[in-house]
């Protein structure tokens, strides 16, 4: 249990030190968080590794997996609400333990 506590107070930390992904106002007058080409992108407490050109998202101790087709990378920006899905989906992959890796 104190391993686990610790665990989450060392990530607590490190996500304060994170630096935060610039936001950009796209077309519509919308937010938009740029992607990082050259590591995480961290935004809201949460970074994730985007890669645009493979169309894969992976959490730091997660696999990678794919990014949805109705989720557009291409110009290089995600709004909040896509990073935030982008995360969920990346959580869902599961990790070095989950049952895919047998």
């Amino acid at each position: 249990m104190k391993k686990w506590m610790a665990f989450g107070i060392l990530g607590f930390l490190a996500a304060c030190d994170t630096p935060q992904a610039p936001v950009v106002t796209g077309p519509k007058g919308q937010p938009q968080i740029q992607i990082s080409t050259s590591g995480l992108t961290c935004y809201d407490t949460r970074c994730l590794d985007i890669n645009p050109a493979a169309r894969s998202v992976r959490s730091v101790g997660n696999r990678t997996t794919g990014i949805p087709r109705d989720i557009d990378v291409s110009n290089g920006t995600v709004t909040p609400a896509e990073f935030r899905r982008l995360g969920q989906i990346a959580s869902l992959a599961g990790g070095m333990g989950s049952r895919g890796d047998r």
